[in-house]
Parts: C-alpha cells; structure tokens; sequence
C-alpha cells in the first residue's frame, strides 16, 4: 500500500472536499484551502470545530495511560484487554486488507493485527492526538506498529466512501458524543461487503442503565471527573443502530470471560456470576459486554447520509 493511496483517498474535516498533495509533507483540501502536515508521526486531521477536546484533555490526566507515564504503563493497565483481544480475537477474526481503527487510543490494537497480519494496511485513529502520540512508544514495546495515525473525529471520518475492508473498534463507540452518527460514518468508509467489528461495548437493560449512569455508578463517576461521555444501550438497541445504518448479518457475542477482568475485583466478580446465567437474561436486562459483528451488505441500497 503506497502513502499516495492513502493520501489521494483523504477527505477535508470541514468541507469534506478532496485533499490533494501539494509537497513531500503538506496536502491541502481543494475546497475550503484548508491544509495539513502529514511529515509528523501523527496527522492532524480534525475538524476545525473540536475546540475543547475533552477526551484529549482527559488522556492527559489519566492515571496510568497519562502523557508523562512511561509506555510500559499503558499496555500493564490494558493487559486483560490485550490478553483477550490476542487470544479470543486475532487468532479468529481475519484482519485482511485495509484497516481502521476508530478509538484507537495509544493503538496497541493496530499494532497487533499488523504484528500477526504484516500484508495488511493499518490505519490508527483517535481524537486523541496525546493517545496517539504515546502509541509511538507502546508500539516500540509490542515490536510492531500501524502504518499510519491519524488524529480524528469518528462522527467525522477524513477517509473516501468505501475505502477500508474492515473496521475495528474497541471499547470506543460509548464514547461518541453521537453514536448512531459515528456507526453511519464507519457504514460509509466500509468497502460493500466489509465488515465491522465493535467489541467491548456494554448491554444493559434500561433499569441497569440509569445505575450504570448515574452519579454513584461506573460510568456515571468516569464521565463526570474526566468530562467524557459514557453511554449505555440494551442489546436491542444497538442492533438497531446497526440495522438502521444498512448493516446487515448483525452477530452479538456476549463477552463473559471473568478471567480476563482481573483488573477490578469487583467486574471479574460479577463476570463470574453471569458466565453461569443464559444468554437471555443479558444485555436487555442484566449488564453484559458485548462483541457487535456486521457486514456492509453488497445488496443494500441504504445511503448512510
């Protein structure tokens, strides 16, 4: 995959016109003359309106992911998600051709699939220029790396209609400020007959939810000290998002290996109690992660506009 493939397939933020290349490191969009370095590790393509960017503010400040901590941190604070995602999904999901990662955060995701699958294409995303920017060390670490970052907005993707074979995101679609609008934007850079891979999001029940949310919940706590959102739907729910965005062939994967959650004795605790419950009392009731699996049919008409 050439660096011009990739170039001549980029859209502006803003306008949405195309870019052009008008250096060895500088591209302009030919609409609205905005222009961007693409000579630095991460390319900076957000739009002009994400003025305070709280998820990069946030990054910052965290506690084991922060700009100042060592790179070793990062992936030690991940360990149980890196550990699931090389065991349950790498070795099971073939991650062939072009790929996106929205959410990437420090992308130690991309940096794995280009590890166990070095002919395919990677590309990193995040809002987070800080994330990315500590992706650089991580993937020092992991002794592999994304063939591009690229500093975005999900809601917003920079990328030509039908451009990628597959795109994962992991843990990172509760966190748009839009989600059905993010899922459009995946839907539209998907090749037809590309697939989405969403892992990690949660499932609750609309009870459940309000406790998740809530101030004294989980997620409710995180969004209100970082300023980040934190969204919660029924299983129902986000299979709709999906189906109403033109997906179609939707798989849903409960995620109940308590094993694997170590990091908080309280989540590997509930997980060990819900591996023994059916399916069916979780992710319309009963909190549950989810692995949300859908292909860009070929046969559909829907516009994701």
């Amino acid at each position: 995959m050439s660096t011009d493939d990739l170039i001549y397939n980029l859209i502006c933020p803003d306008c949405r016109g195309k870019i052009l290349p008008i250096s060895e490191d500088r591209i302009i969009c030919t609409r609205c003359r905005r222009r961007f370095s693409i000579g630095s590790s991460v390319i900076n393509m957000l739009p002009i309106a994400v003025q305070k960017n709280y998820e990069d503010d946030a990054w910052k400040v965290l506690p084991y992911e922060g700009i100042d901590k060592p790179a070793w941190m990062a992936l030690l604070h991940k360990r149980d998600r890196v550990l699931d995602f090389s065991e349950r999904i790498l070795p099971n999901f073939g991650f062939a051709g072009k790929i996106l990662e929205v959410g990437a955060g420090t992308s130690w995701a991309s940096a794995l699939i280009k590890k166990r699958f070095p002919k395919s294409f990677v590309v990193a995303t995040d809002i987070s220029t800080g994330a990315l920017e500590k992706g650089i060390a991580v993937a020092k670490l992991l002794d592999s790396s994304a063939d591009y970052r690229i500093a975005c907005d999900a809601e917003c993707l920079p990328f030509a209609d039908e451009y990628f074979d597959i795109i994962l995101s992991n843990a990172a679609i509760h966190h748009f400020h839009d989600p059905l609008r993010g899922i459009r934007e995946i839907w539209r850079v998907l090749k037809n007959g590309g697939r989405s891979c969403a892992l990690g999001e949660v499932a609750a029940g609309e009870l459940f939810k309000r406790i998740l949310t809530s101030r004294i919940g989980p997620a409710g706590k995180r969004a209100g000290s970082l300023g980040v959102e934190e969204k919660v739907f029924s299983l129902k729910t986000w299979t709709k998002f999906f189906q109403s965005c033109g997906f179609t062939d939707i798989e849903a994967h409960f995620d109940k290996t308590w094993k694997r959650k170590l990091y908080d004795w309280f989540v590997a605790l509930y997980y060990r109690v819900v591996s023994t419950f059916p399916n069916v009392l979780l992710g319309n009731f009963l909190p549950c992660n989810v692995d949300i699996y859908a292909v860009k049919s070929k046969r559909t008409g829907h516009t994701a506009a």
